[in-house]
């Protein structure tokens, strides 16, 4: 029997009892209240046997974790990990390399000449992550990453659900023998599938409007809507729900994209709305993109500023 049961405040909770149990948290200082709180924690908090299978099933055909070597991408590891530490360094480490003038250059043209979103897929993939594998990734895993899952409804559909699998085990496995054999590779995977799957429509999204500061455009339009979090005790949240959760069972999801529009805070773009543990890229991706509008704009006819091809009527 599905249960359907809502707080006096934002919070929306689903149980469907020995199946699914999950709280949506849309509201700002909810998802900082309840972050703060201790009582939910990253999911790999828990072995990956032990956590609900609905979450298991759908996640091994996401980007965010391989269920051949049980990988999980760095951002659903808790920090009491004993490699988060180490992990988090080095890709900090690599980031903090840069970019150059003419990758932002090379993207502006493409962006101008309106290719495909595989080719500029493929060409921001070489910006973003070629500093990890120290050479240009094929188009076949950039063509593979695209595949993997972005939401739980792709995942019941059999058809798209088998070579998400299928594409997630290719991307991870390039990424285990191209890479050092230190390095994690599900931390590499994922970011070749991040960029494959959200950096093209990001990218168009900027060029649409270039009269607007990047901040205002990610943050009105979110590239990461929602994250997970897992309950690590009984707890309502301090009266936030009408029933205590249920420990490694109740699986709280941010809805950050909302609350990123709701507050105008790139904090939220890029985490829960603390800087503790912000994304590693987010930096990079500000400056690429600000660098990115500037390029864009000194290139427009003067007059013609945010006209774009089928937009002129």
């Amino acid at each position: 029997m599905l249960k359907r049961t809502r707080s006096l405040f934002s919070p929306l909770r689903i149980r469907i009892p020995f199946f699914l149990d999950v709280v949506w948290v849309s509201d700002p200082e909810h998802i900082k209240r309840i972050e703060t709180s201790g009582d939910v924690d990253r999911l790999h908090r828990y072995d990956t046997r032990s956590l609900p299978r609905w979450l298991r099933f759908y996640f091994k055909a996401t980007r965010f974790y391989d269920a051949v070597r049980d990988l999980w991408f760095l951002a659903l590891e808790s920090a009491s990990d004993p490699t988060y530490q180490k992990r988090r360094a080095y890709l900090e480490a690599r980031v903090s390399t840069g970019y150059t003038q003419q990758d932002v250059k090379r993207i502006a043209g493409l962006l101008n000449a309106n290719v495909d979103d595989e080719v500029l897929g493929f060409e921001m993939v070489q910006v973003v992550n070629r500093r990890f594998v120290g050479e240009e990734i094929p188009l076949s895993i950039t063509k593979a990453a695209k595949q993997t899952l972005q939401s739980f409804g792709e995942a019941l559909l059999p058809g798209k659900y088998t070579r998400a699998v299928t594409s997630q085990h290719v991307v991870t496995d390039y990424c285990a023998r191209t890479l050092p054999r230190d390095v994690h590779a599900l931390d590499i995977a994922h970011n070749i599938g991040e960029v494959v799957k959200t950096t093209a429509r990001a990218l168009r999204m900027l060029r649409d409007n270039l009269d607007k500061s990047v901040e205002d455009i990610f943050t009105s339009h979110a590239l990461t809507p929602e994250v997970p979090r897992i309950a690590v005790k009984s707890s309502r949240f301090d009266g936030l729900l009408l029933f205590p959760t249920r420990e490694a069972r109740t699986v709280v999801i941010y809805k950050i994209g909302r609350a990123a529009a709701k507050t105008n805070d790139l904090l939220f773009t890029f985490g829960t709305g603390r800087p503790e543990r912000a994304c590693v890229f987010k930096d990079f991706f500000l400056a690429f993109m600000q660098d990115l509008q500037k390029t864009l704009r000194e290139a427009q006819p003067k007059g013609s500023r945010g006209m774009r091809p089928g937009h002129g009527d």
